[in-house]
């Protein structure tokens, strides 16, 4: 069992510095060039789970050269994301006094660290892009976002911008090893083949799934391993097939069945709509006719009820678009 004294996987294993970061040499060689040159004024892009939050910890540990216990000198560095429904009131003041003070470490820069920058108004952005200007003699700019086009070019103009690597397969399996190395764990073949690819080259999904067969303490089939990992995905895949070969019948017990495991509506749908968006079961067209019908029955469960009968009406909506 994991104690207070036992630290949790997603921190024990992830990197205090660049050499452990998963990613080419290249990518690393080019932040270590900007750290050395001290000029960090950055724009990270990366899909969900590509590891762009981690990325910033780490430059940030790397840049005022942490030891992995040290803690991080909080009054150096701010955060900023859409969550704290900051007004432009608050870029304006705030923002303002944090610049205009000098970093408490001698020979390094204060750190602005802004989240999801794609997320925040125009006018925000904009704030930002002026105290560059006035304050990068004095601060350090990383940001990170999804899609760049919602970003403004007055912003991207004035940042180094750098696309993060997805990790490969090669590198997901090598921390596969370590973890299961390390934590003395015994996994069957065929369940760690499911595991790969149930994680989808996420680092974050890997190691929070390795956590759960640590905590388990038994060795683990395929079978066990398919009940840790939430809902097997191959359910999914029967159900689009019943629906193709016009099996209401069987479709709806697919969703039933799973419902029945211990799952909520809300779950199966949720998960149901992470399968669509990665499957090639269905066309691009038929996905997005999907979404829609999944909107409109997610607005049900939050706004009137979430009832085990509204998957037997979502499966018969999916049925008529796919016949």
């Amino acid at each position: 069992m994991q104690t207070s004294q036992t630290p949790l996987f997603i921190a024990k294993y992830k990197p205090y510095s660049l050499d452990g970061f998963f990613a080419s040499d290249k990518f690393k060689s080019v932040l270590k060039t900007l750290l050395e040159i001290d000029d960090l004024n950055t724009l990270f892009i990366g899909n969900t789970c590509s590891g762009k939050t981690i990325l910033l910890h780490t430059l940030i540990r790397e840049y005022y050269q942490l030891k992995p216990h040290e803690s991080v000198p909080e009054n150096n560095i701010l955060y900023v994301n859409n969550l704290k429904e900051q007004g432009v009131s608050f870029f304006r003041s705030e923002l303002k006094t944090f610049s205009q003070s000098h970093s408490t470490i001698f020979g390094k820069k204060k750190m602005v660290i802004i989240d999801d920058i794609d997320t925040m108004n125009e006018q925000s952005q904009q704030v930002f892009r002026n105290y560059i200007d006035k304050y990068r003699h004095n601060v350090h700019f990383l940001s990170v976002c999804t899609n760049i086009q919602k970003v403004i070019e007055s912003f991207q103009s004035r940042m180094h911008i750098i696309r993060i690597e997805s990790s490969n397969e090669s590198q997901i399996e090598e921390l596969y090893d370590k973890i299961l190395s390390e934590n003395q764990l015994m996994v069957a073949d065929d369940a760690k083949h499911f595991l790969l690819k149930y994680c989808k080259y996420s680092i974050r999904s890997l190691i929070n799934h390795m956590e759960k067969i640590w905590i388990l303490g038994r060795p683990i089939t395929i079978d066990t391993c398919v009940k840790l990992c939430g809902i097997d995905t191959t359910q999914y895949e029967n159900y689009i097939h019943a629906l193709r070969n016009h099996d209401l019948n069987r479709a709806i017990k697919i969703m039933y069945d799973i419902y029945d495991y211990g799952y909520s509506v809300i779950d199966v749908m949720e998960s149901f709509f992470g399968f669509i968006k990665i499957t090639e079961l269905v066309t691009e067209e038929e996905k997005y006719k999907i979404i829609v019908f999944f909107c409109q029955y997610i607005t049900i469960f939050y706004t009137v009820h979430e009832n085990v009968i509204e998957l037997a009406f979502f499966t018969n909506d999916i049925f008529k678009l796919l016949r």
